[in-house]
C-alpha cells in the first residue's frame, strides 16, 4: 500500500543534491575543527593551569612499625591507613611535629594569621596537618609518609619533622617496639600529565561532528528545491524545463528539455500567466523569468499564439484571482535553492482552490555547474 506525499515536511533528503551542495561550504568543517580545537585547547589551560592547582612539591619517607605484644601474647594489629591519618592531627604527634619545626627555625603561627609557609611568618597547625598524608600499602608494617606543599624547603622540613615525632611516638607507646625510618626523598615538583595535544584532537573532532550533523539539520529543514526531480516529488506537478542564473547559459539539452516541455503542455494555450512563489506585492520576479524565456526559446515557440504574461501572486488583491480565473493555467517560477517551500505549497492550494490548472513549473536560477555535477555530464 503507497502512502500518500505530505509535502516538504515529509520528504527523503536528497543526499545526492546535499552532497554537491556540501562541497562549496566543505570549508567550514576543517575551520570549525580549528576553532574548536582552539577553545577546547584554552578550556584545559584555563582549568589546569589559570585555574588549576598551584604549583606543589611533594616528599616521601618509608617507615617501618615494629609492633609490640598486648598481655594476652597478641600484637597490636588494629593501626591502618584512616588510623595513622587521625593520628598524625592528634597532639600525641602533631604537638612534637611543632616543636621540631620549631626547633629547625620554622616557628607555629595561628591558623587565623596571614601569610604562607616560607614567607618568614612560620607555619600553622592547619597547613601541617593539610600537607600530611600517611598510608599503609599493603604490609601492614610499612608506612608511606607523603608531604605535600608549595614550598620545596617547607615540604623537607615537615617531613623530617613528621619522621622524627613519629620515632618518638614508636619509643613512647606500649603498642610499638619502634619506629624506624627507612627511607626518606627529598622535595620534588609534583607534575602533571600534559594532556593538551589530547583537549585539541578532542575538541577539533567534536566540533566537526557537531558541524556535519549541523549542516543535515539544516538541510533537513530546508525547504528549497534545487533540481527539477526535487519538484516533481513534492508538488506532483511537471517540471517544464530550467533556466540558469543570470549571466550564466546551461548546456544546449537542457534548453531543448525546456523547449519539448513548452510544446508538449503549453502551445495548445491560448493565456498564460507566470507566478513566482517569491512574488509578494509585485511581478519582479515572474517578470525577469518571462525576459529569460523569450530569450531562451527565441524562435522555437510562439509567443503571438499563446500570449504569456507575468501575474501577481494571488491575494495580493482580488483581482488577481479574477485574472487567473480567465487564462487556461498558470506557469509557476520557483528559483532554485530559495527557501520558501511553504509558501509555495499555500499558493498551490490557493490555485488549485479556486480551479485555476497549473500547466507545469520553471526552475530558475539554476547554477550550470551544480546540475552539471549532479547530472554527471
Amino acid at each position: 500500500m503507497s502512502r500518500e506525499y505530505n509535502g516538504y515536511r515529509s520528504e527523503m533528503l536528497n543526499l545526492r543534491s546535499f552532497y554537491l551542495r556540501l562541497i562549496h561550504i566543505i570549508w567550514i568543517i576543517p575551520a570549525a575543527m580549528i576553532i574548536g580545537g582552539l577553545i577546547a585547547t584554552g578550556i584545559y589551560y584555563l582549568a589546569t593551569v589559570t585555574f588549576g592547582p598551584s604549583q606543589s612539591y611533594s616528599a616521601q619517607s618509608k617507615l617501618y612499625l615494629s609492633f609490640a605484644y598486648d598481655e594476652s601474647g597478641k600484637v597490636y594489629d588494629y593501626y591502618n591507613a584512616y588510623t595513622w591519618n587521625d593520628l598524625m592531627s592528634t597532639d600525641d604527634i602533631l604537638n612534637q611535629t611543632m616543636q621540631n619545626l620549631a626547633a629547625a627555625g620554622i616557628p607555629e603561627i595561628s591558623d587565623q594569621e596571614n601569610g604562607k609557609s616560607g614567607d618568614g611568618k612560620g607555619i600553622s597547625r592547619a597547613e601541617v596537618i593539610a600537607s600530611t598524608d600517611a598510608s599503609i600499602p599493603s604490609d601492614g608494617r610499612l608506612m608511606v609518609l607523603t608531604i605535600t606543599n608549595h614550598d620545596p624547603q617547607i615540604t623537607d622540613a615537615i617531613l623530617k619533622a613528621t619522621d622524627a615525632s613519629l620515632v618518638t611516638f614508636g619509643s613512647t607507646h606500649d603498642e610499638f617496639e619502634s619506629i624506624d625510618v627507612r627511607s626518606r626523598s627529598e622535595a620534588a615538583l609534583v607534575t602533571y600529565t600534559d594532556r593538551t595535544l589530547a583537549a585539541a584532537v578532542t575538541g577539533a573532532v567534536l566540533a566537526g561532528i557537531v558541524t556535519v550533523l549541523a549542516f543535515l539539520l539544516l538541510d533537513v529543514l530546508d525547504d528549497a528545491v534545487y533540481v527539477p526531480e526535487d519538484c516533481e516529488r513534492r508538488y506532483h506537478i511537471p517540471v517544464l524545463g530550467m533556466l540558469p542564473q543570470e549571466g550564466c547559459t546551461l548546456q544546449e539539452r537542457f534548453r531543448n528539455e525546456l523547449i519539448a516541455g513548452f510544446d508538449h503542455l503549453i502551445r495548445s494555450q491560448s493565456s498564460v500567466v507566470l507566478i513566482a512563489a517569491k512574488d509578494r506585492t509585485e511581478t519582479v520576479l515572474a517578470g525577469k523569468a518571462l525576459e529569460s524565456l523569450r530569450g531562451t526559446l527565441k524562435n522555437d515557440f510562439d509567443f503571438q499564439k499563446t500570449n504569456i504574461s507575468a501575474g501577481e501572486v494571488p491575494g495580493t488583491s482580488v483581482a488577481g484571482y479574477r485574472k487567473i480565473q480567465q487564462t487556461d493555467g498558470v506557469i509557476l517560477i520557483l528559483q532554485a535553492g530559495e527557501r520558501n517551500g511553504a509558501m509555495t505549497e499555500h499558493l498551490i492550494g490557493q490555485l488549485r482552490k479556486h480551479d485555476c490548472p497549473i500547466l507545469g513549473i520553471v526552475l530558475t536560477g539554476v547554477r550550470p555547474g551544480f546540475i552539471n555535477r549532479y547530472y554527471r555530464i
